[in-house]
């Protein structure tokens, strides 16, 4: 599997000189991003038996292994540019996340199983590595690794899209309660993740992630947060949820902010 990924993807030598504070930025990001697809993993493969037939089964299982290929490339970048994956910079919210899709699989609620894993959590992988593919990262390694992982995530999000648009034909109001339910557990711990990243990695690390010099201006946790909602609220009309209530959760995500903070994420939601 090793030899696959190495000949898949090729991750080009450049003289850019990183700093210390954008290693162990990276090291913070891909660190929990490791972790997401780590959980991944675990949510589709305990999703499986809830997956209506075989076909549906089977696609489950390749995404679960897909995941398994996110994890070695990022492992690689990491060993290629030289920063540690360091369990220590994983951010707490994941687990209460995690504890929630099990929940749902413990209910055999599966839409509130595809609301979280492949429309939730697929918005925040997609807004990460969105951020870091951008055009203007002079960070070549990272923006063809994360180039490659976004285009997985965008599929994996189609596929949840499609499959609760199926759940939906058979019964809305069962999907659209799964929806408030799996909201309500869910996107606090992710907007709490994203709020307090800066924190978090300056109490773990001693470091202020808005003072660290990186290739790119775009590379912007408050980015990223603006982009996974982005898709997030995308999502949620694609999949043809009750508009009174997408807006009303839309609405109620304002509160998830920190306090005291100028935030971009809410300017996005008062503009939708």
């Amino acid at each position: 599997m090793q030899n696959h990924l190495d000949s898949a993807i090729e991750l080009p030598k450049g003289p850019l000189q990183r700093s210390d504070g954008y290693m162990k930025l990276l090291s913070f990001v891909v660190s929990n991003a490791r972790k997401g697809e780590i959980m991944a993993i675990e949510n589709y493969s305990e999703m499986v038996h809830l997956m209506p037939d075989t076909d549906a089964k089977i696609e489950t299982v390749h995404q679960a292994k897909e995941e398994c290929k996110h994890i070695l490339l990022l492992e690689k970048l990491a060993r290629r540019i030289g920063f540690d994956i360091d369990d220590t910079m994983v951010e707490p919210q994941w687990e209460s996340i995690r504890q929630s899709f099990h929940e749902a699989v413990r209910r055999k609620d599966l839409p509130a199983c595809l609301i979280i894993q492949d429309l939730m959590v697929e918005s925040l992988a997609i807004g990460l590595y969105k951020v870091f593919a951008s055009a203007a990262n002079e960070d070549q390694e990272t923006v063809g690794v994360a180039a490659a992982l976004l285009k997985d995530e965008l599929e994996h999000l189609d596929i949840g899209v499609r499959r609760i648009q199926a759940e939906m034909e058979k019964d809305a109001d069962a999907v659209n309660d799964a929806l408030l339910w799996a909201h309500a557990r869910v996107m606090p711990a992710l907007f709490e993740m994203v709020n307090q990243s800066c924190d978090f990695l300056c109490e773990e690390k001693q470091l202020n992630c808005t003072m660290v010099e990186k290739p790119s201006a775009e590379i912007d946790l408050e980015l990223l947060k603006i982009t996974a909602l982005e898709h997030y609220v995308g999502m949620l009309d694609k999949a043809n949820f009750d508009p009174k209530i997408t807006n009303q959760l839309i609405a109620s995500m304002a509160s998830y902010e920190a306090p005291g903070r100028v935030s971009a994420g809410l300017e996005f939601l008062r503009k939708h």
